[in-house]
This record gives C-alpha cells, structure tokens and sequence, in this order.
C-alpha cells in the first residue's frame, strides 16, 4: 500500500513526458511543413537560404522539449520522494494509532473481564509501554507506576521496574509534580525527575530523564496518580499525553467499578448478618418468652390433672395462674408479630405505629415514654413511614436496653420541606465514636443499620451521644421526594 500511490505518480509523469514529446514531434512536423511550403514554394527562396534557420529553430525546439521533459522528470522524482516520505510517515502514524487503539480495546476487555483493578492497573502500564516504544524508547528504559490513596498518602498499587528499596515508599502529594497534578487535575511533565522532591525517594526515577504524572480522577475526585518515566531524552508530544490521559481514564473506570463492586459485596454480608442477627434475636426471644412459657403452662396443666382428684380448689387455682400465664404468653407473641410485621403501621399510620410501641414497651418495663407531633407522621408515604420506624424502634430498642433512662420521648415535626424525628433520652450515654466506625471494625449492626435505612430513603440521621448526658437521635427526610401525593401534605 506505502508503494502503490508514488508508483500511479510516477506513471503520471510519464504520460505528461510523453505527451510533451508527442506534442514536440507533431510541432516539428508542422514547423517543417510550415518553412517549405511558406518559404520554398511561395516564397520560391533558396534551399541554402533557409534551411539553417529550419536546423536552428528545430534545435530550439527540441531544447525546449527537452527542458520541459528533464523539469517534469525532475518534478515527478521529488514528488514521488516527498509523496512517499509522507505515505510512509502516515502509514507509519496509522500503525501506531492502530497499536494504540488495540492496546485500549485489549485494556477495556480486561476491565470488562476482571473486577480486579490491580490487574488493569497492570494493563495501563504495559499500554504506556507500547506508547513509548512507537517512540523509539525501549522497554528496558520504561518506569512507572500507579499510585492510588489510602488515607492521606498515596501507596503503590502497580509498578514498573521499581527495585526493592522503593516498595514500601509512599508518595505525600503534596509538592513536585505530583503535588500539581493532584491540585490541578492535570497532566505535568518535568524533565528533572530526578530532583522532584517526591520522586527523588524512589531510585526508579533517579536515573530518569523524562517524567510525566497523570491524576486519576472522575469529576472532583482525585483516586490517585499515576507517573510514568524514561530514561531516554525524548519528548511529550500532545498525542502522547492524550493517550496517557486515555488511559488513565480507563483505570480510573477499573477503580470506580471495583469500588462499586466491593460495596456491593459489603452490602450483600450486611445484608446476611442482619438476616443471621434477626433469626438469632427471634430465636433468643422466643426460647426465652413464648417457649419458656408453654412449657411452663405444661407443666402446670399436668399438675392440674394430678389436683383434679384430690383438690380441686387447688385445682380451680392453679387454673388461673395457667390462665394468666397463657394470656402473658399471647401478649408476647403479639408483641414479636407486630415486630415482624406491624399491621397498625399500615391501618392507622406512623403516629399509631409508635404510640403502639411505647404502649408495649410501658407494660413490660414500665418506662416513662411520650409521643409528640404524632400527626406529623402522616406527612411521608407508606415506603418513608415503614422506614422511620423501624428506625424509632430500633432506636427505642437501644434506649430501652442501655440507656437505663428516666424518660424517652419522641418527636415528629415538619420544617420547611423536611419531615424530622427526634428520639431522645436522659440515661447514661455512650461514645459516638464507636458507631462510627467502618464495616469492618464495627461491633453492632443496630446503629449501622439505622443510618443506612435513612439513607435509602435519601435522609439523613445525627446521633449526639456522651457519656453521662443521654442520647438524642435526630432523622431528616425530605418530603418532596417521599411525602404523600396529596393536597394535605403540600399544604
């Protein structure tokens, strides 16, 4: 293909020196025909008198002819060279850009393939390795790596050609290059890696010559940098560093997709412990309530039927105890069906919902409780409504078991567009700063559990907690997106 277009020019110019020739034959033919008509038979002058000034125009003319045939010859070879050159050279680009493209296909199969982003991390670094040999720079001069944040620095997450000593390095980004990447969200080059005050720690890029850091961002947030160097002199073109930027837009794709996918498996265990913790508590209340119960209402029948014979105002006695004992029984497992599936909550609302709550809660301990703004809660739809209480539950729940409080109450109001609960209690308190731990340090699910139900209903709760001082928690719910679709509660 490189040979093909200089070869259809080259036969061009022959044709256009062919036709120069064909054209000179065809005027000496004419200039001959013209001089002996003209000058030997009308004229009836002298052979000897004209026909030097015949040879002589004839010879300028085949000057002529060959002038113009030696500059299209001479014109036709420099355009061939030229035209060959520039062929080759966009063959050349169109091979590199091919390359080029293909190393991306094969980097986005791979992040299509694998949720592993240290595997694509590995990819983007052999695609920039490919990019800088279409440059001339061997392999062997190529070093890089992909630096992605933990905490506050940035920690090596795929290397090239780094040595022993620089694993373990981190990078603070905060000066040199990467310190500007990282704060303009840009590409920057230096040709002095050597003396950046960061990179001058890795021995990798003390021997470099050349040296760009690209940030690994999606919109404001920056995930890390990733820096790549060559021992060669050479230059960064804007080809080159779109195509970096290319790249590290593909990891950046890896690092989001492999954060998603993280969650979601995070999201799948929370979601099977907080299975696994349901059965567990139903099966801990009730072989300690209704199961303990029956059995006891066994024993007691069975008592009976012995007293029958023998006492039967024993007997008639021992009946109301068995009574009662079945009547408390009935009451627990209410109590445990209304958790499971609260049907006063879909007959008669939140405020009903809680004050049934609070009811159970003041006959079994006897605890000082209150309700206010309980209309307020008719403000939210259905989904919204199921979503606080289970949270208000829970969170009477906790007050209940540890706050030993002398008063709980709660409060529903509306402000502005936002719909708020407020459960608060005057017991012991605790430190905030256990809740708040991630996933993998937690020690209950209670409280993680809260705050990511008000979260799916795109809400917001504050825990305010010490110790000695009570608990108050606070829950934010924005009722354009999740009030009732009615007159009354745009009003």
């Amino acid at each position: 293909m490189s040979g093909l277009l200089p070869k259809l020019i080259a036969k061009g110019f022959n044709q256009v020196q062919l036709l120069i020739w064909l054209l000179t034959i065809l005027v000496l033919g004419i200039h001959f025909a013209a001089y002996y008509f003209l000058v030997g038979l009308l004229w009836e002058g002298e052979q000897a008198e004209w026909l030097p000034e015949l040879v002589i125009s004839s010879v300028l003319i085949l000057i002529l002819a060959s002038f113009l045939s030696l500059s299209v010859y001479f014109v036709g070879w420099r355009t061939r060279r030229a035209t060959l050159a520039a062929s080759s050279d966009e063959l050349r680009a169109l091979r590199s850009a091919n390359h080029r493209v293909q190393s991306l296909q094969a980097m986005s199969s791979t992040l299509t393939a694998t949720l592993s982003f240290e595997r694509v991390m590995d990819v983007a670094l052999d695609v920039c390795s490919v990019a800088l040999e279409e440059m001339d720079i061997p392999a062997r001069s190529f070093v890089g790596g992909v630096f992605l944040y933990d905490r506050n620095e940035l920690v090596p997450a795929a290397t090239r050609r780094f040595v022993q000593r620089d694993f373990g390095k981190n990078l603070t980004g905060t000066s040199g290059i990467v310190g500007k990447a990282v704060a303009n969200a840009e590409a920057v080059v230096t040709d002095k890696p050597g003396q950046d005050p960061e990179l001058n720690s890795f021995v990798a890029f003390q021997n470099c010559r050349m040296a760009v850091c690209l940030p690994l961002r999606a919109g404001f947030q920056v995930f890390g940098v990733m820096v790549l160097g060559t021992e060669s002199k050479t230059r960064f073109t804007e080809e080159h560093l779109d195509l970096f930027g290319a790249i590290a837009d593909q990891a950046v794709m890896a690092l989001q997709n492999a954060q998603l996918y993280q969650r979601l498996e995070s999201e799948k265990q929370r979601i099977i412990d907080a299975d696994e913790e349901a059965r567990r508590e139903l099966a801990r209340d009730l072989h300690d309530g209704p199961t303990q119960s029956i059995a006891a209402i066994a024993m007691r029948v069975n008592f009976i039927r012995s007293l029958m014979p023998k006492d039967p105002r024993a007997a008639y006695n021992e009946l109301k105890k068995v009574e009662a004992l079945a009547k408390q029984t009935s009451r627990e497992i209410r109590g445990m069906l209304f958790t499971l599936r609260p049907l006063v909550l879909e007959h008669k609302g939140l405020g009903a919902a809680i004050e049934t709550v609070m009811e159970k809660m003041r006959e079994s301990d006897g605890l000082n409780m209150r309700l206010i703004g309980a209309e307020f809660g008719d403000l939210l739809n259905e989904q919204a409504q199921g979503t606080v209480f289970y949270i208000i539950e829970e969170a009477l729940g906790n007050a209940r078991k540890h706050a030993g409080a002398s008063l709980i109450e709660v409060r529903l109001w509306r402000e502005g567009s936002l719909f708020v609960a407020r459960v608060s209690d005057d017991g012991k308190g605790f430190d905030t700063s256990a809740v708040n731990a991630n996933y993998s340090t937690r020690g209950s699910l209670g409280m993680v559990n809260m705050r990511e139900r008000i979260e799916r209903i795109d809400g917001s709760m504050q825990i305010e907690s010490a110790p000695n001082q009570g608990t108050t928690i606070t829950l934010v719910v924005p009722i354009d997106k999740h009030g009732k679709k009615s007159r009354d509660a745009e009003q």
